[in-house]
């Protein structure tokens, strides 16, 4: 067995969320999660995650950056003696870190493109979007310096490398946990929300962003209500759907593109929610919060009939903040076909608020077991692919960070 730490801050931004699991390996030798021992979370400093947000839109010097990426590995090393403070477990017994770090910047390759000959001239095909490119912030090496335990941090670029998508990237994890009970579908709602179809056959596993999440409900929430979001649908309970506007969202070219898919806020950014409001001004903002958890809703229906042998699907387990939404986790429900039950990870033992960062540990402790992270009939890539980069600590690390601040 070994104790692994798994952090991870999604495009919500609402904070760090840390997890330490127990894993082992199955009889087949692949990971197994034993149980989750504790879980963790906390914020962002104010200042800190300001500065993300001028970094994610484009608005911060590469010196800046350059700082903040150190800045931010030291508040997930936090993160980490946070977790382990609340479980009694010192650092010393604990085998690793998984940890993505913030992403700043993703773009996902263009499919339509592809002539497959793509790696002969990597350099062309990295300049013009062909291959994808993607950036994260939080510097493993940090994060490794300031807990004394080994961190895999980055996941994503070696899947890229080899022509993936990058995201959704949580197909071990559904692959391994999830096999014996296959065919099954897992949802996670966060900024974006993705689905991972998980079939026995590894050759049939997908794994796509379906469309916005939370991300479009909480901007509503903090231009027009004030609210960092709207918590537990509570503000589109009392609205009503348009169906103008949301035949309108409905044509967003997202929706449009073929799995693989990897979406990123810039999809379904502020400046797209105002052209919204500025087409429709005569909306309430309620009805319109209602709208937008029905979006959400419809790109997930919408996804799921993507998936080729849905008619033997049983279980769509839920995970991620979104599931917390009362508006879009009932109007699910209703629509999902019959044969299908809605339920959340925790059924099998994964708390859905930590789905994330399980799926993080989980990666860092394949990695640790030179192990693909990667599905690549899932991401698009060429190849199977250890993920993440390998950052080991100082011979000593003789104090403790302060995890009451």
């Amino acid at each position: 067995m070994a104790w692994v730490v798994g952090l991870n801050s999604g495009s919500s931004l609402d904070s760090i969320d840390g997890v330490l699991i127990d894993m082992d390996f199955d009889a087949e030798g692949w990971p197994r999660l034993k149980g989750v021992e504790a879980t963790a979370e906390i914020p962002w400093p104010e200042q800190v995650h300001n500065d993300i947000v001028r970094a994610i839109n484009l608005d911060m010097r590469i010196d800046e950056l350059c700082r903040l990426n150190f800045v931010a590995g030291a508040v997930f090393s936090k993160a980490v003696n946070a977790v382990l403070h609340k479980a009694s477990i010192p650092a010393s017994e604990v085998a690793v870190i998984g940890v993505d770090g913030q992403t700043i910047y993703q773009e996902p390759p263009l499919r339509q493109k592809w002539v497959g000959t793509e790696f002969r001239n990597a350099v062309e095909a990295f300049r013009d979007g062909r291959l994808g490119c993607t950036l994260q912030i939080g510097d493993g090496a940090v994060i490794s310096a300031l807990t004394g335990i080994p961190t895999i941090s980055q996941f994503r670029p070696a899947d890229i490398a080899v022509g993936g998508t990058g995201a959704p990237i949580e197909q071990l994890l559904d692959y391994f946990h999830y096999r014996h009970i296959a065919p099954v579908v897992t949802l996670n709602i966060g900024g974006i929300a993705n689905i991972h179809a998980v079939h026995a056959d590894q050759n049939k596993v997908m794994a796509f962003d379906t469309g916005p999440g939370n991300i479009l409900m909480d901007r509503l929430a903090q231009t027009k209500f004030g609210l960092p979001y709207d918590k537990n649908g509570t503000i589109a309970a009392t609205g009503h759907v348009n169906s103008s506007v949301l035949d309108f969202l409905m044509t967003h070219p997202f929706l449009r593109r073929d799995p693989p898919r990897s979406a990123w806020r810039e999809d379904f950014s502020l400046k797209y929610l105002q052209m919204i409001l500025d087409k429709f001004p005569a909306v309430e903002p309620r009805d319109m919060m209602a709208t937008m958890a029905e979006f959400t809703v419809q790109a997930i229906l919408q996804s799921l009939h993507r998936v080729p042998f849905l008619d033997e699907v049983s279980f769509l387990i839920g995970n991620g903040g979104g599931v917390y939404n009362d508006v879009v986790i009932n109007s699910l429900k209703q629509q999902i076909p019959q044969h299908i039950h809605f339920v959340l990870s925790d059924q099998f033992g994964i708390p859905a608020k930590s789905n994330e960062a399980v799926k993080f540990a989980t990666l860092g402790f394949a990695t640790i077991h030179h192990l693909s992270g990667n599905i690549p009939h899932a991401s698009g890539a060429t190849r199977f692919a250890v993920l993440g980069r390998v950052h080991y600590p100082p011979y000593s690390t003789d104090f403790e960070l302060d995890v009451t601040q």
